[in-house]
């Protein structure tokens, strides 16, 4: 018990380093030995104007108990909004490595830009959040496809 209670204060020490980071759930469930925090039932992100709901979130961690990945996994609904970035969207699964920036969202991706107005559908989409560069990714069953306005 001793040493969970250890774990969810550096889970919760390291989240609040670089911006403030809330991570509300029905239910949370730390394993020492796995490194790892669930977030379970009605689980919710926000970071500064960044929202994430999902079914469930994992936050995993290295060795040094730095945040490794965020995962938010049962059908997530998002809004990215970072620097030059303001994408909503949904997904079934949504993973973030706060080292590279990066968002990976899997899974009848639908993402759409306020900003550029542009509309992402696509089985995979990667986001770096600082930059607002993307990749889009289709998959056998159906294709990736870009819509956008034309001034």
């Amino acid at each position: 018990m001793k040493k969970t209670a250890i774990l969810l204060f550096v889970v919760l020490v390291s989240m609040l380093q670089a911006e403030k980071l809330e991570i509300t759930a029905d239910k949370f469930i730390a394993k020492d030995a796995e490194k790892m925090v669930r977030f379970l039932g009605h689980a919710q992100i926000i970071q500064g104007e960044t929202r994430v709901r999902a079914s469930r979130v994992i936050v995993y961690f290295n060795e040094d108990n730095s945040t490794q990945k965020y995962s938010a996994l049962g059908g997530a609904h998002f809004r990215i909004k970072k620097l030059e970035t303001d994408y909503r969207g949904s997904c079934n699964e949504m993973h973030y490595l706060p080292q590279k920036k990066l968002y990976i969202l899997k899974g009848n991706v639908k993402v759409k830009d306020q900003k550029n107005k542009r509309t992402i559908t696509a089985s995979e989409v990667k986001i770096y959040s600082t930059t607002g560069a993307f990749t889009i990714e289709g998959s056998k069953k159906s294709t990736a496809k870009l819509t956008f306005e034309m001034k």
